[in-house]
Parts: structure tokens; sequence; C-alpha cells
């Protein structure tokens, strides 16, 4: 039985915005099956796919009683494109005529719509027109009158004869639709080959000069253009600059044509070649299909296998098949270059050769395999620790109850699993213990270069670049796990940092610090085991992150876990809800709060700590290596930190994250062997700039110098969406552009690269466009949607209740707070009121026996959420656990609902990355998003699951908005090549706005973080020599970065010296009086967005203590309610 879930949600949502939408109920059908309206008129009732009578305007339309109209909305400006200009010479008079066809096409209350299409010479093409209108009607009820629309359908194929294709002279040919007003015009563009540019428009004829008439205007509007030979695709643009990644697009979707242009309507067109059909759109919709990872046969790729429970030989045997594999896919790239036309050539020949760079990596990394043993032993055990990450991540959430004499049992507990015993294994077991094989390709890439510190592919990043949901994430823990283990195994008596993993929101920096824990857990009980290998000290993860989410200082973590035992409904600071290893609840669900601790230390003070409150966990007896407070942080110095960009700016501030970096004292003892960059499109702009400025701080911090030379972690970079990779990279990093690698690397067709291929029979993602010209604006364009979408889940035809959970829950994704905050208040009001309305529309109420009968039935909204910046670090926690309650929800044991799942959570693009639930599989998105990279970050979180929860995504397109309506009309070319419509990044790191705000910064880092404790308390002045390597450090940076910026940031890095010299600081930082105030000690520095005293005159320098754009306070006081006099 096929899946029609997704069709019957959008075919409700087309009924509601589009029409005709009969109900099944006596005398609201005509015994010719159309439909009556009686609670509402047309245009009322339905506010896409009209055409208005010519010179219809807003002010002019009258709503009826009972409509919706929100005020106050977006901008609500008319959008039309201006008449193009007349060419000399020979001007044709029908060019004015072409022109306003395409105005009122564009106009706000449109009146015609149009596509524009290429038509293949003594082509003959037929046309079909669709439309419906309604005839209002009157009759008697109780002495009352009572008002109804009969809808009458208009069909016509002009006899099924071909249309007239005007030439140039010709101009523009009209085709009456009978007698009912409408009327189909054929426009003669221009000529371009063997080709002719025809537009086709469909225009209603009637005038109106005062109120809009439902009478006066057609509904359900839609044609379809038939070519005997098909139709030619448009051609496309040239860019001026055709850059790599421009002419890299060109080839890879060299196939992908686009075939027709909408004017105040999208378009559509067959899906196979020729093309013999176009038509009009009011509800666009395109599927794009899943680019998959690739299974070759004979690799399997097992973790047991490749562990140290498997046999080695045959992993061998294995990987090098594996390689063969991809040389023979390479292979075959050589014949399909040889059919390109010569304009692809070098392109294809340059992602030819990027393969053969990848394979030969691989094969190097499966030579160390063999050769080297400890390498070999890391690899066997990071393939162990993978296993058990994977299956302890899985488990799912263990609640806690009170076990009826004052101590808690678990609800439902389940067995831990053994990697050795698959009857243990939750869930699906086929789904663990597999490699993806662009996984391991990537790792064994990476063997040598963290195994020879000094390797010249140190100096390279590696970009993976791989659809959202591919699986980059496990991908790089199996890196981070091998390079734990090989770095244990080279000096077992290491307890410093090896791993920096950066993210750019916390969000998903909560999310996948959960993740990492797991892959730690099982990291360290695999230590605990082999001591001999791996030494005795802990393997741990920290998370580094603002103080707004997790505590800054023990004190403030002791605090915060007193007053949530006191109160659990206080703010939880402490992140963790879920024990990584065993799935246990953790933290305020239960009064004991399990799983946190606040214990006493040698030193008689209190601490904080994480240690499962689960006997069965292996973690139950000792503390889980987990660290989320700063000055623990700074303390242990966890194996992997995990923290956001923005944190780093803080090293200025704090001296005694030094040892993150393997100082002591100011003397360098380790260093970290990699740092990892998550989603690197969000490092770009503004916030990528500053990132760049202080990556010239983080890579002298992690750089080790030895005899031989200078020593600096392998850096791995990921995103699903970038373009001009190698240029961002180059000015974020400092690397050259050749030393940038994208992986895994192109072939030469759209969505295969070997490691991955386009999964055509799989669901797709769709995505359906709407765009309402006909509603009173965008708020109720909105609400409308969102109150279908919840009658929709629940009135679709399902085989089980369960069924209906992909679709449960709409994730509403708004561009910025105030659209969202806007959207906020309709959720209790407007949209709880419109869905009923709904229901007494279709009688609902009547077809149960009971009140009782059709509550149980009917749609309510229990449960919303928010997911954005302004909720607290612990909110966002606990939404995230919330979203993955399925429906009909939680049910205590008498079956009542102990917990609704959610119905509507509305976010900005906060849950563009890092939200992976799933059972997601509906969003709403107002409004085109500010990038294309956005749009398909936010759009992927949900379908994650295609097989069972197919994605379905919503785009409300707003009329007054230009940018939104050319993204409209444009639908499937956009959606079609969307990857090739990612934006290129900006990063400029030396900047003068940048430089002004953080150079000092960068310039304090390296002297407080490089120095011994005396460089902790007051500011010493630097002498020459520590300048002098400051200086050269930032000047050999700037050189290869920006040597434009080179002069003016040597003279400001002058001038701050000298000013440090002249105001001769008391202190690097204020020092706060008890009212909250600066003292008058002068600092070197003092946070910005702070008011300096006016003790310290002119001295001190304001310096960011984030990499975001930060403003001083605002404050707000509400002031009494009455008046106030005064006398003077």
């Amino acid at each position: 039985m096929s899946d029609t879930r997704r069709d019957q949600l959008i075919d409700f949502v087309e009924k509601e915005f589009i029409g005709p939408d009969p109900v099944d109920w006596p005398d609201m059908v005509q015994p010719n099956g159309e439909e009556i309206l009686r609670s509402d008129p047309p245009l009322t009732r339905y506010i896409a796919g009209i055409l208005y009578p010519r010179e219809a305007r807003e002010e002019n339309i009258e709503f009826s009683e009972g409509e919706i109209p929100i005020q106050g909305s977006d901008e609500e400006n008319t959008c039309e494109v201006a008449p193009a200009r007349k060419t000399s010479g020979d001007t044709l008079e029908f060019l004015e005529d072409a022109e306003e066809l395409i105005n009122r096409s564009n106009a706000y209350r449109q009146s015609a719509m149009s596509i524009t299409v290429s038509v293949k010479k003594n082509d003959s093409v037929r046309v079909e027109v669709h439309a419906g209108i309604y005839k209002k009607n009157k009759e008697v009820i109780n002495d009352k009158d009572k008002i109804f629309w009969l809808r009458s359908a208009i069909e016509w194929d002009n006899e099924g004869a071909a249309v007239f294709l005007p030439s140039k002279a010709e101009g523009i040919c009209r085709f009456p639709v009978g007698d009912t007003g409408l009327q189909f015009d054929v426009t003669y563009r221009y000529h371009t080959g063997d080709d002719t540019i025809y537009t086709f428009t469909l225009e209603n004829t009637k005038e109106s000069k005062s109120r809009v008439e439902e009478n006066a205007c057609f509904f359900q509007t839609k044609f379809i253009v038939h070519s005997e030979k098909g139709f030619s695709p448009l051609a496309e643009g040239r860019k001026i600059t055709r850059d790599e990644d421009y002419l890299s697009n060109q080839l890879l979707y060299r196939n992908v044509h686009n075939y027709a242009i909408g004017h105040g309507t999208a378009a559509d067109w067959d899906d196979n070649e020729p093309v013999t059909w176009v038509s009009t759109a009011t509800f666009p919709r395109y599927d794009i299909k899943p680019i998959v990872p690739s299974v070759i046969d004979d690799v399997s790729l097992q973790m047991m296998k490749m562990s140290p429970l498997g046999n080695f030989h045959d992993t061998i045997i294995e990987l090098r098949q594996l390689c063969a594999k991809y040389g023979e896919w390479i292979d075959g790239l050589y014949k399909i270059k040889d059919t390109l036309s010569s304009e692809y050539i070098d392109t294809a020949q340059r992602h030819i050769d990027n393969c053969h760079t990848c394979l030969s990596r691989m094969k190097q990394g499966v030579d160390l395999l063999e050769q080297n043993e400890t390498v070999r032993t890391a690899f066997q055990y990071m393939n162990l620790a993978m296993l058990m990450q994977q299956l302890h991540y899985s488990l799912p959430l263990q609640r806690w109850e009170d076990d009826g004499s004052g101590g808690i049992r678990l609800i439902s507990p389940v067995r831990l699993p053994d990697v050795a015993d698959k009857d243990t294994w939750p869930g699906n077991k086929v789904r663990y213990g597999m490699w993806r094989p662009f996984q391991l390709a990537f790792i064994l890439m990476n063997l040598h270069s963290m195994y020879a510190r000094d390797s010249e592919e140190r100096n390279i990043v590696d970009l993976i670049w791989f659809p959202t949901g591919g699986g980059k994430t496990e991908a790089y823990l199996g890196l981070s796990a091998y390079t734990i283990f090989l770095r244990r195994m080279l000096d077992k008596d290491d307890s410093g940092t090896a791993i920096l993993m950066r993210y750019t929101l916390r969000l998903l920096t909560a999310q996948q610090y959960e993740r990492a824990s797991s892959m730690i857990c099982a990291c360290e009980k695999i230590r605990r085991e082999n001591p001999a290998l791996f030494g005795k000290n802990r393997l741990t993860i920290g998370l580094w992150v603002g103080g707004a989410t997790t505590p800054n200082k023990t004190d403030e973590a002791v605090k915060a876990y007193s007053e949530l035992y006191k109160d659990s409904t206080k703010n939880n600071p402490f992140v963790i809800l879920k024990c990584p290893w065993c799935g246990a609840q953790m933290g305020p669900a239960h009064p004991q709060l399990p799983g946190y601790r606040k214990f006493r230390t040698k030193s008689r003070s209190f601490d904080f700590a994480f240690r499962c409150s689960n006997s069965s966990c292996d973690f139950s007896n000792e503390d889980l290596p987990l660290y989320v407070v700063d000055e623990s942080i700074y303390e242990k110095t966890p194996t992997l930190l995990l923290g956001t960009v923005d944190k780093f700016a803080m090293l200025p501030f704090r001296p005694q994250a030094q040892k993150i970096f393997g100082f002591e004292e100011g003397e360098k003892k380790s260093s970290p062997d990699l740092i990892i960059q998550d989603e690197l499109h969000l490092i770009s702009g503004p916030l990528g700039s500053m990132v760049g400025h202080y990556e010239t701080l983080i890579n002298e911090l992690c750089t080790f110098r030895t005899a031989s030379g200078e020593i600096r972690p392998k850096i791995i970079a990921s995103t699903a969406t970038i373009s001009r990779a190698k240029e961002q990279c180059h000015a974020l990093y400092g690397c050259t552009r050749d030393q940038v690698f994208q992986f895994p690397p192109s072939g030469l067709d759209a969505g295969n690269s070997f490691f991955a291929e386009e999964d055509r029979l799989q669901n797709g993602r769709r995505y359906v466009g709407i765009l309402a010209t006909g509603s009173s604006s965008d708020a109720t364009t909105a609400i409308r949607l969102y109150t279908a979408l919840l009658y929709g889940a629940k009135a679709m035809k399902v085989g089980q209740e369960s069924d209906r959970d992909p679709y449960w829950t709409n994730m509403g994704y708004y561009n910025s707070l105030r659209e969202l905050g806007q959207a906020a208040t309709w959720i209790r009001a407007d949209i709880d009121q419109h869905l009923d309305v709904m229901y007494k529309r279709r009688f609902t109420h009547q077809r149960y026996p009971t009140k009782e009968e059709y509550r149980d039935n009917r749609r309510y909204i229990w449960r919303d959420e928010e997911l954005t910046s302004r909720i607290s670090g612990s909110e966002v926690t606990s939404s995230l656990a919330s979203l993955g309650v399925a429906y009909p929800g939680i049910r205590d044991k008498n079956g009542r609902v102990r917990e609704h799942p959610i119905d509507i959570c509305l976010a900005t693009n906060m849950i563009s990355v890092g939200l992976d639930v799933p059972r997601l599989g509906l969003m709403t998105v107002s409004g085109q998003p500010k990038t294309t990279s956005e749009y398909i970050q936010a759009t992927s979180r949900v379908g994650r699951n295609a097989k069972d929860a197919p994605g379905v995504v919503f785009v409300l397109y707003r009329p007054g908005r230009p940018r939104d309506k050319s993204h409209y009309e444009h639908f499937r070319s956009y959606h079609s090549k969307v990857y090739c419509n990612v934006e290129p990044t900006s990063v400029t790191p030396f900047s003068a706005p940048v430089r002004e705000r953080a150079l000092h910064a960068v310039m304090v880092g390296m002297m407080r973080l490089e120095s011994s404790a005396s460089f902790y308390t007051d500011p010493p002045i630097p002498d020459d020599e520590l300048y002098e390597r400051v200086r050269d450090i930032i000047e050999r940076r700037v050189a290869g970065i920006d040597s434009d910026a080179l002069e003016a940031t040597m003279e400001e890095m002058e001038t701050f010296m000298r000013n440090w010299e002249d105001w001769n600081p008391k202190r690097w930082e204020p020092k706060w009086n008890p009212d909250g105030s600066y003292a008058d000690a002068t600092p070197l520095m003092y946070p910005a967005g702070s008011q300096p005293s006016e003790a310290w005159g002119e001295k001190g320098i304001e310096t960011p203590m984030s990499m975001r754009n930060v403003d001083a306070p605002c404050e707000v006081r509400v002031l009494p309610n009455r008046y106030s006099s005064y006398e003077d």
C-alpha cells in the first residue's frame, strides 16, 4: 500500500486555499457534484488561484462577516514589474500590450497569469483552460433571505485545435474562452536560433470600477500548454566571473533544464524528455530527492569486523576492495569525459584529478594500517568505540518514578547493549555497526596526518561536504576517537586536550555534546579496561559555552544545584537531561535530581559532578566523564572540548584557559591535535570575519614548536551547503587555496560522487509553494495555513493513529524574532478560533452522536513551544526532548495522556543546524529565507526519516515582497538546482571594523595565555622581545591573508602599545563594586557594550566578550499606572 499521507495533507491545504472543496453534507453539493458555498462567499472562502477583473484594488474589496482579516502585518505593498524598454528602430506597437499583460499578471490583485516558454520551429501547440465561476443565489428560510453560491466549471481547449503562434510582425494572438470573459493570449517575444520564445497568458477581460463582485472573478484558474515536438529548455544567464565553483556547477547540472518561467504564477512541466507539456501551478510542488550514502557491493564495512574482536586480515582485504572499487569508478569518469562538449573538459579533468588525490590518500591510510601496529590498534579500538557509541546513544529515555519507600526506580528499565550480543541491541538492529563508505574513506584519508604530527597533510583543511542527515558527524567523531586512542598510545601519561570541536549555535552545541558524550563514555570504558594501552588518566569531554547556558564558576554550579534541589522548576544550567551511556533520566525530572550530585572536596569546599543514578549503568559508581563548568574545564583539561566559537573571544580575559592549549606557567607541554569546525557555512559575514581574526590567536596557541619545525593541529570542517569554500578557508585559517580539499570530491554529475548518489526511488522532501494573492494580509494566510495543517493531520486517512505522527508537529520557521513574535500571539486566539470555524464548516460537530465523541475526534492545540535565542539554555534542552514525544503522546497506566506531543513549534534560524529529530515531517516557512544555504539547512530538519516520515515543507511567499514573488515564479527551476543557488560567503578577518574591535584582544590573548602567572594579575608593560614576537606572528598572518591591510594593521598595533604605556593600567579588566558599577582602578580592557567609569578618563579599550555584535543594554522601567504630581 502506497503512503498517501503527504498527498492527503497537500490536497487538503490546496482545497482550503484554492478550492473547490465540496462538503459531503446535505445541501452542500449540487447534483452534478459541484460545490455549494453557504457559510462564506467565494472571495472570502478562497485566497489563491483567482483572476480578478481589471483595475481591481484591495481597498475596493469588501469582506463579508466571518472572514478573519488580520491588520498590521508585514509589508503589503503591491509588487509590479516595470514595462520593458522598447528597442529603437523597429518599435512594435504590440510590445506595450505585451508588457501590460505581464503587469496585470504581476499585479497584487492579478487579472492575468502567464508563463514564458521556448517553442521549436514548426511546432504545433494546443492548450487547455480550467476555471470555476460562482453564481450568487438566494433562498428564503424562516422568513429570512439566505445567500449561497453555486459553482460552475469552465473547460476550454479551443475545440482540440492548435493555437495560432504569431510571428514578430503579428505580435499577439487572442483567443476568447467562449463568452465567459476569459481570454487566452499568445505573445511573441523573440527568436533564439531555431526556437521562438512565447508568453502564454490567461486573462480576465471583465472590468470593475467599484466593489469587486464574485461574479466578475474566476476561481481555480489554470492552463496547460501541449507541444507536439516538445518544448526547448530556456537559456540560462551566464556569470561574468566564472570561478571554479560556477564552472563545477555548470558541469554537474548540465542535464537539468528550466522549461518555463511564471508571471504571477509558478510553472510546472513534464518530468520526462521530451517535455511535451507545461502548465501554470498555483500550488507548485517539487520533490528534492535525497542524496544518500552509497552501498558498495562486496564491501560491508562492519565495525565489529574492524574492531579488536574481528579479523584484521579480512579488514585489510575489504579496505583494499573499497579503494579498488573507487579506482574503477574513477576510470569510468574518463569515458563520460570523452562525451562532453569542449566547455566542460577542463572542469571535468579537475574533478577527476581531485578524485585521484582522494584515492591516493585512502590507499596511504590502508598501507599505514597494514604496516604500523600502533595505528592499527588505535583504528581497531576506534571501531569498537563507535559501535558502542551508536548502541548507547540510541537507547530511549528511561524515566524515574517514586518507588513508594522514599526512593526512585526506573519506570521501564532497558537492558544495556552488549556489542558481542546482537539480541541486546535496541530497536532496528540493522541500523548499527556499519560504516557508510564516505565516513570510513574520510578516516582512512587522515590516518597518516594524525599519526605523523609533522605530516604535510596537517596543513590541508579537509572539508566534509555532504547533505544534511548524511552522517558527517559520525565521520569526524570516528576520526576523533582514533585520534584520542592514538595520542594515548604514543604518550600514556598525556592528560591534555586533544581535540577542539567548535559550533556556532548553542542548540547545535548542546545536541552534539550529548552525542559526543556517548562516544567519550565508550572511549573511557575501553581505557578503564585497557590501562596498559591507554594509561590511567581519564578520557573526558567538556562543554565550553556562554554563562547563559552553563555555569562559569564552581560556586555558581553548586548554588544552581541547591536551587534546583529546592525547586525543580528553576532554571537548569547543566544541559544533560539523559545519561549518555544508559539513557536514564537526569536532572529536575524528580526532586532527588538523579544524575546530578554536589559533593565536598578535600579542601572542604563543594563541587558539582554527574553520576548516573541507574545502578545498572557503568557510570553509577564513578562520575561520568563530563564537564560543563568553566573552572572545572580549565583545571581538568578535558580530552575533547566542545564549545561555541563565541567562547573563544573570552580568551584575553581568561588566562587560566592556557591549560586547554597545553601551557603550564607559560611553558608549552602539549597541544591539541585536531580542530573540528562544524557547519562551516555559518562562519561567514561579520561573525566569520571575527572568527577569522581570532584564528590568529587560536593558531598560535595550538602551535607546538620543536627543533625540527612547527607542529599544528589538523583542521577538519564540515557543511552541507557552501560556495567558494577555498576562499573562505583561506581567510579563516590562513591556508593557501590549494590546501583546501573538499570531500568527497565531485564526480561529473550532480548527486553522484561514488560515495553518495541520488536515490530517485526514495521519498524526497516535498516543497510546496503558496502565494495567496487573494488574502487580506500575510497574517491571514499564515493563520489559515497553520489551521489547515492542524486539521489535515487529524483528518487524513491512516492505518493506525500513530501514522499521523510525522505531520502532527508543525515546525514554523521564521526569518526574524519580530515575525515569530507576532505568530506566537495567533496560536491561542486566531488559529484556535479558525480551527473551530473549519470544523463547523464541515458540520463535524453534527457527525457524532455526543459531544464527548466529537471532542475525542477533533484537533485541539494542547502544546506549543518556541526554539529561539530568547529562551534559556535549559529551556532549549527541554524543548529538544519534548520534540521527541510522538503522537498520540505519553500515557500513564490508566491510559490518560501524561505528556502531549508538540502541536506547533515556532523557530528561527537557531534550528537550521543541529536539530535532528527523526519523527518530524512537517515544516512551514514564512517568507523566503535570506540565503539559500539557510533555506536548505532549515528545511532539512524535517523528513530525515524518508521511509517512515517523508518530509513536506510549505513555503509561504509574501505577495508584497518582490524577492518572495520571484522565488515563487521560478519555484521548480530554483528547487531543481537548489545547491547551485547557494550564495558565496564573505570573510574579511582584517578589515578595519574587525581590527578596531579585536586586534588588541588578539595581542593581549597571546601575551597572557603564553606567559606565566605573572601575567595573570596586574598588566605589566610588555618588553620589546615579547612585543616583537607577537608582532611578527600577526604580521605573517595578515600578509598571507590580506596584504592590503598589512600597513594599517601594523600602525594600529603600534598605537595600542603606545596607549598601553601611556595609560599604565592597574588591572587587566575592571573590578566590580558591590553596587554593580566599575571601581576606579583603570583597566587595560573593559567588556564591549558596558559603560566605562568616568574615573578612567579616556583610558581603557573596549574589548569584545563575544564574536557577535553586542550593544549596550537598554533598561526599561514600568511606570506606575497613575499620575504623580510634582511641585517645583
